[in-house]
């Protein structure tokens, strides 16, 4: 069996990219501390009408690949307000 290279092996990249496709922009990025140390990101996104929004948080090696997985989403296209690193 053939795995599809244009499908990602991490499940939250695929979430977002399904925000996005529902028309979720970001609205906050963050990096905050974990007691154990893991690398954590998460991301706050809303509806462009103000009226839904999503907190997506994952740690670990995961956490890695989305946050690459955003920093080039954002340098090719302006779906966030604001970064905290």
């Amino acid at each position: 069996m053939q795995q599809d290279s244009s499908k990602s092996t991490h499940q939250s990249i695929e979430e977002l990219k399904k925000l996005f496709s529902e028309r979720y922009v970001i609205n906050r990025v963050s990096y905050p501390p974990t007691s154990d140390g893991a690398y954590s990101i998460m991301i706050d996104l809303m509806q462009p009408n103000g009226l839904e929004e999503c907190l997506l948080t994952v740690f670990g090696e995961e956490a890695i690949a989305l946050s690459e997985f955003v920093k080039s989403s954002l340098s090719d296209d302006k779906r966030q307000r604001e970064i905290v690193e």
